[in-house]
Parts: C-alpha cells; sequence; structure tokens
C-alpha cells in the first residue's frame, strides 16, 4: 500500500487533532494512537512516511492540549513511533525537545500530571539514545534537554526522578562537551535527590552522578566543595546497603578519571574506603574488588613512584577486610595523600554525631591499614584525636576506636606510641594531670598493646611497669580509670610473663598495682575481680601460687610504703594498701610480721587521729583472728598488749572514743582467746593492764563491759595463783558491781570471771573481809529471776568453798529462808 493510501485513511484524523471539540481530538488521537495495528495494516515503512509528513507537527501540537486524556495520548503515540524510528532527521528530535521543554522545562511545571511527565521524560530518553552525537541541528537543542533535566530533577514524583536520571545517563555518555558547559545547573537539582525517601531514587541519582562529574566543569572544584562531597558524604550513613555499594562505585569510577579530577583525590578516597569499612558483606566483596583494580592504576601513576617497603613480614599479615596484604598501588595512593586524608578523619573522630564519629574512625582504621608505618609521623596526631572518644558513651564507637588503635600498634613504632600514651597515662604531661586524662592514656595504651606483637611489646617492658606503678596512677580513685588500670596491668602480666621470672622489679611493680587495686577497689566491680585474676596471672608468671607471691613481695612493698617511719591518714592509699595485704597475705604476713609490726604500732600510738587508730585496731582484731597469722604474733604478744591495745582502752570522752576503747578490748579478747599470750608475756603485761581493765569494768557500753569481763577470764585462766594480795583488794569489789550491770550478758560474763578469779590467787588473799563481803553479794544474785544467773552464781559460791567452806555453810544457811527457793543454799549445805 503507498503512502498516499495511508493518507487517504488518516488524513482526516489528523485534520481532526485541531478541532475545537475535545471528544473529536480524543477520537482521533485514540485511532492514531494503534500504530500496532496500523503499521500492520499499512506497512511499518508507509506508516512512518506518512508519520513524517503529515502526522508528527500535529501530533506534537496536542502535548499542550487542555485535556489530559488527548495530552496524554498524543506523548504515547509520538512515543510509539519514536520506538519505530520514526523521529530520527529532519530536525524532528529538536523539535520534540523543544516540545518536551514546553511542557516540563519550567517550574512551575505547565504538565501538571505527574504521570505524563513522566511519559515525557521517557520520550525524551528515547529521543536522545536515537540522536547521533554528532547531529549538528540536534546539538543546539542541548540546552533545552539540560534544562528541561535539571528542572524534572525536583519533579516529587519518584518514577519522574528516576526516568531524570536515566536521561541523564544517554546524556553524559553522548555529549560530554555540552555537559561539561551546563554541569553546576545539572548537578545541582540532581544532588539534592541524595537524601531522597526511596532508595531506589538515591540509587539513581548516584549513578548519574557517576557518568556526569567526570564531565567536568570550570565550576567542578566549586560544585564539588558546596554541594557534591558534603552530600555525598552523608551517603555513607544510608540504610540501604544497595545505594552504600553505588556510591563506592561512583568513586571508583570518578578515580578512574583521575586527571580530571586529581585535585579532589584526598576528598574521594575516605568516600571510597568506607565500603571496606562497610557492615555489608557484599558492600566490603564490591570494594575489595574495586580496590584491587584501581590498584593497577594507582601503582602505574608516576605520583606513587614512592618507595614502598617489602618486607616478608608485612607480607604475612593478613587484618581483615584484606586476605593479604593491601594492594600496592592502594598503599602507595594513600601513602601520598597521608597527610591530607588525616586533618578531616581526625576531626570527624569528635563529631557531635554517633554516625560520624563511628564512620570515621573505621574509615581511619582502612587508612591506617593502608599506609602501614607510614603514618609514624602522624602518631601524636592521631592519638590526641583518639583519646577523645577512646571512652565515648556508646559501645560502638568505643569498638571501632579499639580497632583503629589495634592497627596503630600493629604497625606504629612502638617507641612512638609509648613515649606519648606513657607519660599521659601517668599523668606527667602539662595540664593533663588528671584522671580523666590518664584514663584516656590507659585506654589508648590497652588498645595499642592489643595489637602489638609480643616480640613488639617485651624491650619496652621496664618503661611499662614503671609508667603503670607511678604513684598518681596507682593511687587514683576514680572508679573508670581504676578499672582500667588493673585491665591494662593484667594484660601487661599475659604478655610479659616469659620475662617476668627473670626480672623481678618488674614483676614487684605489677604486684604493687594489682594490690593497690584490690585494696582499693569495691569487691564486685570490674577492676577488683581483673586485679585479682591478674594476681593470679602474675603467680603463675614466677612459678608460685598467690601465698608464695605474697611471701616474696609482701616484705618489700611493706618495707617501701612504710619508709622513713611514715604515717599514714585514714584515707592514705597507703594504708588501705597495707590494710588489705594483711588482710589478704595469711601466713606471708606472719612471715612478715617484724616489718608489719612497727607499722601498726607507730598509727596505734594514742596520739594518732581517732579514725586512723579505730582502722589499724579493726585490722588487728582481724589479724590476731586468722589462724594463718595469729601465730606470729606469740613472740610480739606483750609487745602488742602494752603498747598497741592497752593505751587504747585508756578512757577518754566522747562516742569515737568509746568505739576505739571496745575494739581494743575485742583486741584483746581476741589475743588471749588465741593462747597467743604465755605466762611470761602476761606476768610483764599484766601490771600495765589491769588498772586499765579494772577502769573499764565501769565503761559506758555494755559490750566493752562484756569483753572486758571476758580478756580478764582469760587472764585469770592463765595466771593460776598468780595474783598478789594488792591485786585481788583492787579488783574483787568492781568484779562484783558487774553482778548489778543493766546487761544480762555482762551479768553472766561477770560470774564466770569471778570463778577464774578466785582461782587466780591462793585462798589466803580472799580471807576475811574480801569473801565474806563477796559472799553476801553473791547470796542476794542467787535469788535473781534469770535461772541462767542464779545457775552461775551458785558455780561460783561452790568455789568460794574452797577459800571459806565454814563461812559458806553459816551464809546458806542464814539466807536459806531469805531466797524464794532454798534449793541452792541446799546444795551449798549438802
Amino acid at each position: 500500500m503507498e503512502t498516499s493510501d495511508v493518507g487517504k485513511w488518516l488524513q482526516r484524523d489528523v485534520n481532526c487533532l485541531a478541532d475545537p471539540q475535545r471528544s473529536v481530538r480524543k477520537r482521533s488521537l485514540e485511532k492514531l494512537s494503534m500504530v500496532a495495528e496500523l503499521s500492520a495494516k499499512f506497512g511499518q515503512g508507509h506508516l512512518v512516511s506518512f508519520f513524517q509528513s503529515h502526522l508528527f507537527q500535529p501530533l506534537v501540537a496536542c502535548f499542550a492540549d487542555p485535556i489530559e486524556k488527548n495530552r496524554e495520548l498524543s506523548i504515547r503515540t509520538c512515543t510509539e513511533y519514536a520506538k519505530l524510528g520514526a523521529i530520527a532527521g529532519d530536525g524532528r528530535e529538536k523539535a520534540l525537545v523543544v516540545a518536551i521543554h514546553a511542557r516540563i522545562g519550567k517550574a512551575p511545571f505547565p504538565e501538571g500530571a505527574e504521570e505524563l511527565r513522566l511519559q515525557l521524560l521517557e520520550l525524551l530518553a528515547l529521543v536522545l539514545h536515537g540522536a547521533m552525537p554528532d547531529d549538528s541541528i540536534f546539538t543546539t537543542a542541548i540546552g533545552d534537554v539540560m534544562e528541561t533535566l535539571a528542572k524534572t530533577a525536583t519533579d516529587p514524583f519518584p518514577d519522574a526522578k528516576k526516568a531524570c536520571c536515566d536521561a541523564i545517563l544517554v546524556l553524559a555518555a553522548k555529549w560530554p562537551a555540552q555537559v561539561k558547559m551546563h554541569l553546576a545547573a545539572l548537578a545541582r537539582p540532581l544532588t539534592m535527590n541524595l537524601g531522597h525517601q526511596h532508595a531506589r531514587v538515591r540509587l539513581c541519582t548516584l549513578q548519574a552522578l557517576e557518568t556526569l562529574v567526570p564531565c567536568g566543569s570550570t565550576t567542578l572544584p566549586e560544585l564539588m566543595k558546596d554541594v557534591l562531597l558534603p552530600n555525598l558524604s552523608r551517603v555513607m550513613f544510608d540504610r540501604s546497603a544497595a545505594v552504600r555499594k553505588q556510591l563506592v562505585q561512583a568513586m571508583a569510577t570518578w578515580c578512574l578519571r583521575i586527571d580530571e579530577l586529581r585535585e579532589f583525590e584526598a576528598a574521594l578516597l575516605p568516600l571510597l574506603f568506607s565500603g571496606l569499612a562497610d557492615e555489608s558483606e557484599e558492600v566490603q566483596r564490591h570494594s575489595l574488588l574495586l580496590v584491587q583494580q584501581l590498584s593497577t592504576l594507582w601503582a602505574s601513576d608516576p605520583l606513587n613512584a614512592e618507595s614502598d617497603v617489602d618486607d616478608a613480614d608485612m607480607a604475612n599479615v593478613v587484618t581483615p577486610p584484606f586476605t593479604a596484604r593491601p594492594p600496592l598501588g592502594a598503599r602507595l595512593v594513600t601513602r601520598r595523600l597521608l597527610a591530607q586524608l588525616l586533618p578531616s578523619l581526625l576531626d570527624q573522630c569528635s563529631d557531635w554525631t554517633v554516625q560520624t564519629r563511628e564512620k570515621a574512625t573505621s574509615i581511619l582504621r582502612i587508612v591506617l591499614l593502608l599506609v602501614e608505618d607510614a603514618a609514624d609521623a602522624h602518631v601524636a596526631a592521631i592519638l590526641s584525636a583518639l583519646a577523645k572518644t577512646c571512652r565515648d558513651d556508646e559501645p560502638v564507637v568505643v569498638a571501632s576506636v579499639q580497632a583503629a588503635m589495634a592497627i596503630v600498634g600493629q604497625f606504629a613504632n612502638p617507641d612512638l606510641i609509648f613515649s606519648s600514651l606513657l607519660p599521659l597515662a601517668a599523668g606527667r604531661l602539662p595540664g593533663q594531670d588528671t584522671s580523666h586524662h590518664r584514663t584516656n592514656g590507659l585506654v589508648l595504651l590497652s588498645m595499642a598493646i592489643a595489637g602489638m606483637a609480643q616480640p613488639t611489646i617485651l624491650p619496652h617492658m621496664e618503661r611499662i611497669t614503671e609508667a603503670l606503678a607511678d604513684a598518681g596512677l596507682r593511687e587514683a580513685d576514680a572508679p573508670e580509670l581504676q578499672e582500667k588500670l588493673s585491665l591494662l596491668t593484667a594484660t601487661i602480666v599475659a604478655t610479659g610473663a616469659p620475662l617476668l621470672v627473670a626480672h623481678e622489679a618488674w614483676a614487684f611493680r605489677l604486684f604493687w598495682v594489682l594490690s593497690q587495686m584490690i585494696a582499693s577497689t569495691p569487691d564486685d566491680s570490674i577492676a577488683f575481680d581483673t586485679a585479682i585474676h591478674g594476681l593470679v596471672a602474675l603467680a603463675t608468671a614466677l612459678e608460685l601460687d598467690v601465698p608464695g607471691l605474697y611471701r616474696r613481695f609482701l616484705t618489700p612493698l611493706v618495707q617501701t610504703i612504710g619508709a622513713n617511719d611514715v604515717v599514714w591518714s585514714k584515707a592514705s592509699p597507703h594504708r588501705v594498701l597495707f590494710d588489705s595485704m594483711a588482710r589478704r597475705g595469711g601466713k606471708a604476713c606472719g612471715a612478715a610480721l617484724p616489718v608489719l609490726l612497727p607499722v601498726l604500732l607507730r598509727h596505734l600510738d594514742p596520739a594518732r587521729e581517732a579514725d586512723v587508730r579505730l582502722a589499724f585496731l579493726a585490722l588487728l582484731e582481724t589479724m590476731l583472728g586468722n589462724p594463718e597469722m595469729a601465730p606470729a604474733f606469740q613472740p610480739f604478744a606483750s609487745t602488742v598488749l602494752v603498747k598497741a591495745i592497752t593505751p587504747n582502752i585508756v578512757w577518754q570522752g566522747g562516742k569515737v572514743a568509746a568505739t576505739i576503747r571496745k575494739v581494743a578490748m575485742a583486741c584483746t579478747y581476741t589475743l588471749l582467746r588465741q593462747g597467743l599470750a604465755t605466762t611470761p608475756c602476761l606476768f610483764e603485761a599484766a601490771p600495765v593492764m589491769l588498772p586499765v581493765l579494772k577502769a573499764a569494768l565501769d565503761d559506758g557500753d555494755a559490750k566493752t563491759r562484756q569483753l572486758v569481763c571476758l580478756a580478764l577470764q582469760f587472764l585469770f585462766v592463765a595466771l593460776p595463783q598468780a595474783l598478789g594480795q594488792e591485786p585481788v583488794a583492787q579488783l574483787y569489789h568492781d568484779l562484783l558491781k558487774r553482778l548489778d550491770d543493766s546487761n544480762d550478758l555482762v551479768r553472766k560474763a561477770a560470774c564466770a570471771t569471778f570463778l577464774e578469779f578466785l582461782r587466780a590467787a591462793p585462798p589466803s588473799h580472799f580471807q576475811g573481809t574480801i569473801i565474806d563481803y563477796s559472799m553476801d553479794a553473791l547470796f542476794v544474785h542467787l535469788d535473781d529471776n534469770d535461772s541462767e544467773i542464779q545457775a552461775a552464781v551458785f558455780a561460783v559460791l561452790l568455789e568460794t568453798k574452797r577459800v571459806d567452806a565454814t563461812r559458806l555453810r553459816q551464809k546458806a544457811a542464814e539466807n536459806r529462808s531469805r531466797l524464794r527457793s532454798p534449793y541452792y543454799c541446799d546444795q551449798l549445805l549438802q
């Protein structure tokens, strides 16, 4: 069929496209839109020829039809003919671009229907696909294309945004020179879509930018700095792994066009390396592949002709995400740009947002991994930056810093690390002698050491142990600092274990630090538990058990902290340490008692502060009650009783003084109960003790009075028949007074004490007034309401029979009728 025949059938419909009646236009458009049927009927060639000669202009004019359905039909029909290649030639592409620009190339869009805007963009993409790059006529319309795409990039319809990106891909590939002139106008609105809520839109935008930016522009530096890089940096945190993967792909493409983007290398590499630090394994694998490909280019770049260390040891080190040593090109380019990369990364490490801090430290780890030992020149700056976030509130940031510091420890010069961190931890740097700075130093040191190999650490053990044992660090009371110090010390014990046997000074310092942590931290704290395990590890390293560890180091440590007859306050770290070791040392304390005792005596002097004496008396009572330590006190019992305990029983006013007397009496009672005082010892101590104990029988505290009675009881048992007449005469009355005590426990203790009192001297010393008065007092209490006290008094009366049996019978007979029950009197009369 000829073209003229097609005209006979369709010309009327073409004419109707200009009819004022919309229904007429609609019917004609519907008929003309059935391109497939018309092509089958008339033949594609004839139909295309008719379209080009008669239908094109009227159909394009319908793009502006006031009726939406008519516009839709005209756009759809034109799209179908474009697929048949009917648009090419004779300036039709340009005419179509102009028509499309008129509908969607302005803001606000003349075309109000979003679906039609999408169809127009799809039609534009078809035109771009079909147009020839060397078509001079069409080239003059590229400006309209650019403006159209720049406007539709801001279209609120997500599908229109994606169609816009598809068209840009074609445009940048075919007309890069023209794109270069309009890059800023196109890239600015497009970049705003990187924050769109639809992941697919963000993905398409990145794909468009990937091809667009390498076209270059005179405004590219400003555009990159003000628009592209700030927005691309946010894409690193995108919730979609596919978008993050495309970001890495785009950066790799830009790096391949390194000549055009040379000045932005340092800004692009962190974005590329973000894929290596990505949480998604797929993104990591893709990034590794891209870095491998780019490394070939980088290795051949003359600017990267820096020498690289070909170390066999380095080749054997495998650090994730790499499965072998990082490729040469990546190492070279990162080394060259390191000075430019670090300032921005280190600044972001302390950013106010958690995401930025975590991502920056993760990328920093990759950079440090690539530069290996080339980071030595920047170690101080790296440590200073990471010190700000090493104790971040967010665990994910701390973990990221820890991973970065492990790389620093793995590759950096250990002399530089220890020279920076050990003084910081010890508080020796100007203006940084605070627990905050010390803790930061400890945390960074722990993290760095975690990445070091054992042979790297061992040569520095002397300076490490010396710094850890620094008084300001060891005696700090900040809980977090104590926790980190315990952890680091335990780590050093485990690392340096092979050398500790041969270096006792190191072991001594570590023992000191761990013991101080045990002494100054709560039993349920992490620091305490870590220090306990560290002490066990230290003992194992020295081929000892924990008691053996105390036997080796307790004496020299006490001699060190107690040198020059120093007197401690209660809050003194040395007192706290001494107290802890004395309680935990077991048999080692017994062996070291000649060293411990002078410290005890010095601080139990009545001239010392009350709280100090109270603390040392409590410690002494614990030591005396410990079966492992107590036997060692026997040779020193007299000294302890006379110089340490008895002066603290002497009455002084006040509640604190009363507490001191009570604890001192507990010490006396424990010492005597343990049988530590031999007869010669008691003969030496009794003249000093008895007057003080006699006065203490009237103490205002019932517990103290009870302890005095119990102590006297043990004293009398230890000195049978040893008391002279004067002590008997002085004591009996005060002991009998305790039978009238307001506390029943004291009364019972007084009965038991008086019983032993009667046995502690010859009967002749009690004859006369003493025994007469005593019996009268005892018979009064034989009628007590408490049956237990009655039995206790009866036992004492039975003992008086040894002194004066006749008088006892006489008194029993006299009191038999006076008591409520004659039972005990009858027993005495038998």
